[in-house]
């Protein structure tokens, strides 16, 4: 069926099918992408403890917000990443035709979002036009990586999305420590030093795009449109889900203080950082779904969501008794009870990975995106007000619940729409089970003894 009704009717040719990856192959893949998340996430992280330090809490408050925003405005056009990667998944344009549309779509960003800074700065106060003029180019250059590292991962191509998502961390990271060191630090310094190593990392995807189709920027402006153009809603949903994932800062922020919203601000980081676990193994399963015939489709889908959530789960656990002991030593007296909000968000966590994983299957499998727009669009509104309520009630820690609960129950709404397409429940869906625990287990004591191959974790 169409992209309005039931499973997309994959190509079953031996070229265009992926096959089940075996557990080691699986292994494989989401030990390289992890190491690269991981060290990603141990970029942004000292990213987040140099800002703390240099910075007193309102402009790290104002950092937060200002990087919000950068996530905003990039999640929203790269909604079109979806699209790009079910054209080339489904044959619908050529990878030296989408490389030019990526670039395309970048300049068309800068073009409305640079104006857009500076109409913003004349009628704010409290920020610079400097830093929002490079807001705004941050969201462009981050736009640009993200087509790119789509056009990798619908490619299955794990060596090219590992290093991207390295170089996206690391360059900002050793620019910003630049700047601190050898300028002032401030609001505008810092948010224009993570613009400089952006820029580094986009100006190597460029240059190795120019030999596969960049030079196509003219004829792939049609393509480029197109891609937007039928990403619209999913640009609007991916907006507003960011929004949904920040509007508790920024809810904290008007409630509370701008002091609050930085403190918050590292706890809600921290958390976001545990989905490096369950983005490392999505990556490593993606093509095998999207390209999975329609009878293995729900079988390879259910393990890549079983498996995310018992990664964030576990990881997540381990790291609450570490973020209670060193977040007062590592941010400062003024972030030691982080671990309190930082608890409940890490089952946040565990319900948003399943909804990323979902996510992709909805938008670029079968592409559907009603139903997507119509869950976060709830989640917006639920989030918001549960927002609002919770951290005047009980400070960060109601703010933390109550992105808790929304994503708790996003979760379960996107698991009864996709079982109900998949004619499977939602507990065989999306509930981790006793088999899956063991396995990985055998894949520890293999690794220990190298008496055994690791088990398969994916369905064969």
């Amino acid at each position: 069926m169409g992209p309005e009704g039931g499973i997309a009717v994959s190509v079953k040719t031996e070229e265009t099918v992926a096959h089940a990856p075996s557990g080691a192959a699986l292994a494989r893949a989401s030990a390289l992408n992890l190491l690269a998340r991981l060290t990603s996430g141990a970029a942004t992280f000292g990213l987040a403890v140099l800002t703390t330090n240099v910075l007193d809490t309102h402009d790290r408050g104002i950092y937060a917000i200002l990087t919000t925003w950068v996530g905003i405005g990039a999640m929203v056009i790269t909604g079109g990443t979806t699209v790009l990667a079910a054209d080339l998944i489904h044959h619908r344009h050529g990878e030296r035709t989408l490389h030019g549309a990526t670039t395309a779509i970048a300049a068309g960003s800068a073009l409305v979002l640079l104006p857009l800074s500076v109409a913003i700065a004349l009628a704010a106060s409290g920020v610079t036009l400097a830093a929002l003029v490079l807001t705004a180019a941050l969201t462009v250059l981050v736009t640009y990586s993200g087509f790119e590292m789509a056009i990798a991962q619908a490619h299955g191509n794990i060596l090219v999305v590992s290093a991207t998502d390295i170089a996206m961390a690391l360059f900002p990271l050793i620019a910003t420590v630049a700047a601190a060191v050898l300028l002032e630090p401030t609001v505008t310094t810092l948010v224009g030093a993570w613009t400089a190593g952006a820029f580094v990392t986009a100006a190597v995807q460029f240059v190795a795009a120019l030999g596969n189709g960049s030079h196509l920027f003219l004829r792939a402006r049609h393509a480029a449109a197109s891609i937007m153009r039928r990403s619209a809603r999913v640009a609007l949903a991916n907006g507003t889900s960011l929004l949904c994932a920040r509007i508790d800062v920024l809810v904290v922020a008007v409630v509370l203080s701008a002091s609050a919203a930085g403190v918050y601000s590292i706890p809600v980081a921290l958390a976001a950082n545990l989905l490096l676990l369950s983005r490392s193994l999505l990556t490593a399963s993606y093509r095998s779904i999207m390209t999975a015939p329609d009878d293995q489709v729900a079988g390879r889908l259910s393990t890549a969501v079983r498996h995310s959530v018992i990664v964030v789960v576990v990881g997540g656990g381990m790291s609450i008794p570490v973020v209670a002991v060193a977040s007062g030593f590592v941010f400062g007296d003024a972030y030691a009870d982080i671990w309190e909000p930082y608890s409940l968000l890490v089952l946040a966590s565990a319900c948003i990975c399943v909804v990323e994983v979902l996510r992709h299957f909805l938008l670029t499998r079968v592409e559907r995106q009603n139903e997507f727009v119509l869950v976060v669009t709830a989640m917006l509104i639920v989030n918001g007000a549960l927002a609002a309520a919770g951290a005047a009630a009980f400070g960060l820690v109601g703010a933390a619940a109550s992105t808790t609960i929304t994503y708790a129950l996003a979760a379960f709404a996107l698991v009864a729409i996709c079982a109900r397409m998949l004619g499977s429940s939602m507990r065989e869906l999306a509930v981790p089970r006793v088999s899956d625990l063991i396995s990985y287990w055998r894949v520890l004591r293999s690794l220990l003894g190298r008496k055994r191959p690791p088990a398969t974790i994916f369905p064969k």
